[in-house]
């Protein structure tokens, strides 16, 4: 309790400096409006074309609210799982001078539904976080319910010239690819947390220098919860009209790493691809490597049909199954094994049917553990800042003793963005 006193206590600093800092905005513009009246009314010659100075805000705020309702299937005529989800998102961002700006992001989320009868432990999964400092909480729970706060982006940075430092909970991406990212050494994500469009962040320093419009080095350290460091360089550049990288360093104290990325276009479409290699450094000699690779290409028709595939090698033998289940939490996933071991493939196709609705397929097949996943989704714009989407999941198996834990999930979510 003391730490999470310690931790309320600071996002009521932060809130409060928030409020001056909009009161005080607010001050400044009112003052400028007067003394632009002041200025007009004191004039000899009044200009006809003249116009009132107009001092821009330097801080902004936005955000969404959610509601989306869940439907679990395993049997068609079995009992099926329902779940509800209201989850609200705030953005806070300070330009605080030409070379400072803060940033506050967090959600609010409360679920309630079956699954929190079936499985008990489900708000801890809910609560979960792997920073350094852990900042989410439930703040009430039940048998049926939960109610959580967490921040997943608070960070200060500084600008001056080429040089860039940003200090705090913070998202560092280095992936090229869309589904996979061997390269995302800090804040591994899942493509099925859909729902999550911000991704999550790390508790990091990120050190960048931009030697030229297409060129940068940077560094980056990260600590976990479990106090351990991942600490990795990146210098990206561009020739023959592609964007590459190159990336070294250690992961979780325990294996260095080595990648590469590029992004170009073949035949009009965009070519990706990452590549990374862990090598654990107790036993460095051995041939207990992890190898990670992922390859994309996509292609948009002139009728703006858009296509997309993607392939993922996965060399890390771990048990595919609870690396299945940790999909559904960010925080669980690990960068050197991010999905099922051996290869996947992943297809995609979308279509915008009018300027309001648009429609899309998406399949990924792993041959080496006999799985496929079918994920088709619409959605509709009702009006300016609210959208409607019917999304599905469906998990299924070639191998009998997964097969009883295939499902298909069906969400309907609303979404009002301010």
């Amino acid at each position: 309790m003391p730490g999470t006193s310690r931790y309320i206590l600071l996002l009521l600093i932060i809130l409060l400096m928030t409020v001056d800092c909009i009161a005080r905005g607010s001050a400044r513009e009112q003052n400028d409006t007067l003394d632009a009246a002041h200025s007009r009314d004191n004039a000899v010659t009044p200009s006809a074309d003249s116009s009132a100075v107009i001092k821009e805000k330097n801080w902004s705020f936005n955000g969404y609210v959610k509601d989306m309702q869940t439907v679990i299937i395993h049997k068609i005529d079995g009992p099926w799982v329902t779940d509800n989800l209201i989850h609200n998102r705030n953005n806070f961002k300070w330009n605080i001078s030409k070379s400072f700006t803060f940033c506050l992001e967090e959600r609010n989320r409360f679920y309630w539904g079956d699954i929190m009868a079936i499985s008990p432990q489900y708000a801890d999964f809910i609560a979960y976080d792997n920073g350094l400092v852990n900042m989410s909480w439930n703040i009430v729970s039940g048998k049926s319910y939960v109610f959580n706060i967490a921040i997943d982006r608070v960070w200060l940075d500084y600008t001056h010239e080429k040089f860039q430092v940003t200090l705090g909970r913070q998202r560092i991406n280095w992936s090229q690819t869309f589904v996979w990212n061997p390269n995302d050494i800090f804040n591994t994500y899942s493509y099925f947390d859909f729902d999550y469009e911000e991704k999550p962040g790390s508790d990091a320093v990120r050190f960048q220098y931009f030697t030229s419009p297409s060129s940068k080095a940077e560094i980056a350290v990260k600590a976990d919860k479990d106090r351990k460091i991942t600490a990795a360089g990146l210098y990206r550049f561009n020739h023959w009209k592609y964007d590459f990288q190159g990336i070294a360093g250690v992961y979780t104290q325990s294996d260095l790493v080595l990648g590469i990325g590029w992004a170009g276009q073949i035949a009009k479409g965009g070519f990706k691809g990452e590549m990374s290699f862990f090598q654990p450094l107790k036993n460095f000699l051995d041939t207990t490597a992890v190898f990670l690779s992922s390859i994309e290409y996509d292609y948009t028709f002139r009728n703006s049909i858009f296509i997309q595939f993607e392939g993922f090698y996965n060399s890390n033998a771990t048990n595919s199954a609870n690396v299945l289940i940790n999909q559904f939490n960010p925080g669980l996933l690990n960068a050197k094994n991010p999905f099922l071991n051996g290869f996947s493939i992943f297809a995609n196709i979308s279509y915008p049917v009018t300027p309001l609705i648009s429609i899309a397929l998406a399949g990924i097949y792993n041959p080496s553990n006999l799985m496929y996943f079918i994920l088709p989704s619409f959605t509709v714009s009702l009006m300016n800042n609210l959208d409607l989407s019917l999304i599905a999941q469906s998990f299924q198996s070639y191998d009998p003793a997964i097969y009883g834990s295939c499902q298909t999930s069906i969400f309907i979510r609303l979404k009002g963005s301010f």
